[in-house]
């Protein structure tokens, strides 16, 4: 029965439109018998409903012209609010009845979807809804949003969006961004999904900023001495780097940041950049002199369980974060003079900070003349975020090159570090994609549909490609089976067991194969035994490297051609002085290899910047190191081959492989993006050889941070000190000392063994490799 009575306004359409959605409502109370928000009808158990309205209105809603079918919506929107204002005047929200309320809903999407009233129809009356209710009101209504959102956006959003955008903002407006900030996420995601991802209605085309948002601080300074710390600066007027001050010198500095993260178009202006920089310097000195916490007894439990594995990733699970760090979110912050120095202790707010200066760089950078020119492209740019008339210059581009980099050294300290920061880079580095598409005037990222033709034509080919091709009746090389049909069952089966018919042939009985095939080739007895031989010889080839595989891999690099592969057949003795050797000198067969112990790859830094050791090192033993290529983002220049000098891509490639994790080091400086890939490394691995990899110091470290377990070792000048090397990650060679290098890498004696005993390296080479411990 109706919840209540209503007004028909004296029009006969309203009140058989109002009986209409009573017959509904009873429906789809008669469905769902339970008293929440889920399960949603179903729109099969409403079947006909334009037949059923048309009936109620009494004419044929297909005759109907564009006045008849506006005056029918005005008719249904005015039977629908009156029983919406009824239900919801007499029915709390918290109460089982108020699912009438949810059926309502559900019943317009199904009208709405059918054309049979306003598409915006029920998203007016659910902003209704949220604005007569508390904030837990909301809340519920939101879940009927979120659970019925697929269905609402799936018929006629243009006609819903606006309506959507704006309850969303409204809703915003009412929540607290301290006390509800993850229902303001809810609303946030709910308009994320329902729009497009090239839709404007939320781009900041204009590029303004929420300068309503000011941070407040004690501006009274606090009753000190005549002889209270100041900041210092050179004779130049830069800020010294080194030098911390007192938390209550640094707090009017250090606060004052704030109105340029804010606004940072203030930072136009020569004095303000000026001082803005002289703040951030002093703010980076202090943190620099703070003393790194230590992990909780908790982590260092999940540390000490966890120290036999080996780290490949710097994806980690959440239960792995510091418990400190992971609830260190702060909407807006107290800016109390008395808590700034507890403030400043806690590693997570000094990261906020950070990652807000970070992004400043960014902006700042976007300002320097390189960046200008990369915009010269663009054809119509959208001047209100070009700023055309503001250049960084060149000394300014240097420092904030630099403070961007101290930055990025910053937030890798301490725990979950390096993840924590490539987390910050990632965001970054999308979000410069995102004001790039702004600067161009948002132009339309979706790519248009196929034609019919095309997709005929891709399915087709895949089709052919994908096709199971006919067997042979006899498989060439098969055995007979024909005896599984005899009468002795038992014999049969004993038969089929036998280890002939499924034990791995012969090497040597193979190699006797290829040899007939081979001779029928040369001089057939006619076409068809020629044929034969040519298939006999690519099955039985085919065959022997199958098995070769198992243990001569190394063998495979002698096999240039796959009609000659003589290689795996070759049988030499193993010189005794190898001791421990390669697979395929270990069964007899193939060139004696000398691999290393430890087979670990290997980070090799040149700290002189001319020493050729590494060079020597893989050419000498070519089939034991393999040097790890790195990629770069350009093209090949000339004499450079691609797979043999570098692996070369383009700039996108090389980002969506820095955002995948992909590398175990890289670099972006200007023009200069370059990186190690781990699957290249591994793929080296896998192929029974061990990875060089010649890095610089920042690379070598950053190998190190990401866990990667490896060796490290630093060329150096004789003339350095033991003093200046850095004991914690690598340890040393003297420059070119080659001897020197094989003996720490195999062991003084297998390294006379791997370069024989005239050339092989003395047991007292100056050189010892680091075991890949995390630097102290």
């Amino acid at each position: 029965m109706p919840s209540a009575t209503i007004d028909t306004h004296s029009i006969l359409g309203v009140a058989a439109a109002d009986a209409f959605l009573d017959k509904l409502l009873e429906r789809a109370e008669s469905i769902k018998q339970t008293t929440t928000i889920e399960p949603p009808l179903d729109k099969s158990d409403f079947e006909g409903l334009r037949h059923q309205l048309g009936g109620a209105l009494g004419y044929d809603l297909v005759a109907e012209d564009a006045t008849k079918k506006t005056q029918r919506f005005a008719v249904i929107e005015t039977a629908v609010r009156d029983n919406f204002k009824s239900l919801i005047a007499t029915t709390p929200i918290g109460s089982p009845a108020f699912v009438r309320v949810w059926n309502l809903f559900d019943i317009l999407s199904f009208l709405s979807d059918s054309e049979l009233c306003d598409p915006a129809l029920l998203l007016w009356l659910v902003e209704e809804l949220l604005d007569s209710q508390t904030i837990s009101g909301c809340r519920k209504v939101f879940d009927f949003l979120e659970s019925r959102r697929e269905r609402i956006t799936a018929k006629h959003f243009k006609q819903k969006q606006l309506v959507i955008l704006r309850t969303c903002n409204e809703l915003l407006r009412r929540l607290s961004r301290a006390l509800d900030p993850a229902f303001c996420g809810r609303v946030f995601i709910f308009m994320f999904q329902s729009f497009p991802l090239g839709d404007k209605s939320s781009v900041n085309l204009r590029g303004e900023y929420h300068v309503e948002n000011v941070t407040t601080f004690d501006q009274e300074p606090p009753a000190t001495d005549d002889g209270a710390e100041k900041m210092e600066v050179d004779s130049d007027g830069k800020p010294q780097q080194d030098n911390p001050l007192d938390p209550d010198a640094l707090y009017p500095i250090f606060w004052s940041l704030q109105e340029s993260f804010n606004q940072p178009k203030k930072l136009f202006d020569a004095a303000q950049l000026a001082a803005f920089k002289a703040g951030l310097e002093a703010t980076m000195a202090t943190f620099r002199s703070i003393k790194a916490e230590q992990p909780s007894r908790t982590t260092r439990e999940k540390l000490d369980r966890q120290s036999d594995e080996v780290n490949h990733t710097l994806k980690r699970k959440r239960d792995d974060v510091d418990d400190e760090l992971d609830s260190g979110f702060n909407p807006k912050y107290l800016t109390s003079r008395d808590l700034f120095k507890l403030e400043i202790s806690d590693l997570a707010f000094r990261r906020n900070i950070l990652v807000q200066a970070a992004i400043i760089m960014e902006f700042l950078h976007s300002l320097s003349p390189r960046a200008k020119e990369k915009l010269a492209s663009v054809k119509a740019p959208n001047k209100s975020v070009t700023y055309s008339d503001q250049q960084l210059s060149e000394d300014d581009t240097r420092w904030v090159v630099d403070m961007r980099d101290r930055i990025v050294d910053y937030l890798k300290l301490g725990p979950d570090g390096p993840y924590f920061n490539r987390m910050v880079e990632t965001v970054l580095s999308r979000d410069k994609n995102w004001v790039r598409w702004k600067i161009e005037n948002c132009p339309p990222i979706e790519l248009a549909p196929i034609s019919a033709a095309m997709f005929v034509e891709a399915r087709g080919a895949v089709g052919k490609l994908a096709a199971t091709r006919r067997l042979r009746a006899t498989p060439l090389g098969s055995l007979s089976l024909d005896f599984l049909g005899g009468e002795d069952e038992d014999s049969a089966m004993e038969t089929l067991k036998d280890p002939a018919r499924y034990a791995l042939p012969e090497l040597s009985s193979l190699r006797r194969g290829i040899a007939d095939d081979d001779f029928e080739i040369e001089m057939p007895t006619n076409d068809e035994t020629k044929a034969g031989a040519v298939e006999g010889k690519a099955s039985k080839t085919w065959r022997a490297l199958r098995i070769a595989a198992r243990f001569k891999l190394a063998v495979f690099d002698k096999v240039d051609d796959d009609d000659k592969i003589d290689a795996i057949f070759e049988e030499k003795a193993v010189p005794e002085a190898a001791g421990v050797v390669g697979e395929d000198a270990a069964n007899g067969d193939g060139d004696a290899v000398l691999f290393p112990e430890d087979r670990r790859p290997i980070v090799i830094v040149d700290g002189t910047g001319k020493s050729d050791v590494a060079k020597q090192l893989v050419a000498r033993h070519s089939r034991v190191f393999t040097k790890a290529l790195a990629h770069v983002a350009r093209k090949p220049r000339d004499g450079e081959v691609d797979g043999r000098d570098y692996h070369f891509v383009d700039v996108q490639t090389f980002g969506v492989m820095r955002d995948g994790d992909q590398f175990l080091e890289y670099s972006e400086q200007g023009d200069d993006i370059h990186g190690t890939s781990r699957k290249v490394v591994e793929a080296i691995t896998d192929n029974d050889r061990v990875a060089v990899m010649e890095l610089g110091g920042d690379g070598a470290q950053q190998v190190n941070d990401n866990g990667f377990d490896a060796r490290f070792v630093l060329i150096q000048e004789a003339a350095q000190t033991a003093e200046a090397t850095p004991r914690d990650l690598y340890h040393s060679v003297i420059e070119d000392d080659l001897k020197a290098l094989e003996s720490a890498i195999f062991g003084s004696e297998r390294a006379a063994a791997a370069v024989g005993p005239e050339t092989g390296a003395s047991a007292d080479g100056d050189i010892a490799m680091a075991d890949g411990a995390a630097p102290s």
